[in-house]
């Protein structure tokens, strides 16, 4: 009889082994399947830290190209005061030859009004 309770207790146990192995192979299968998403996921992030690298890169030349911009308009600014500047100095001179040129017809209608 005791011989059948070992058996009996033998038998009980290799169920409950049975039974965890089960378990423990769902388990496995979940942990896989969760590894499996990880790897997805840090494909994709991998994936998204190349296309943020790629953005950093494409705003830095932005800025540089904005830089050069700025440069430029400066330049044109500069250019656009000096042709002020040489109108103003041409206006001056152009007035000053207007007045040359009315003072000589002036002392030439004296000069006739002498005779």
């Amino acid at each position: 009889m005791a011989e059948m309770t070992d058996r009996e207790f033998l038998s009980a146990m290799l169920g409950r082994i049975n039974e965890i192995g089960a378990d423990v192979k769902v388990i496995k299968d979940r942990v896989d399947s969760m590894d499996r998403r990880m790897g997805n996921i840090e494909d994709r992030m991998g994936k998204l830290e190349d296309r943020m690298g790629k953005l950093e890169d494409r705003m830095g030349k932005l800025e540089d190209r904005m830089g050069n911009l700025e440069d430029r308009m400066g330049k044109i600014e500069d250019t656009v005061q000096d042709i002020k500047q040489v109108q103003i100095q041409q206006s001056e001179q152009i007035a000053g030859i207007a007045v040359t040129m009315m003072e000589h017809a002036a002392s030439i209608r004296t000069l006739k009004l002498v005779k």
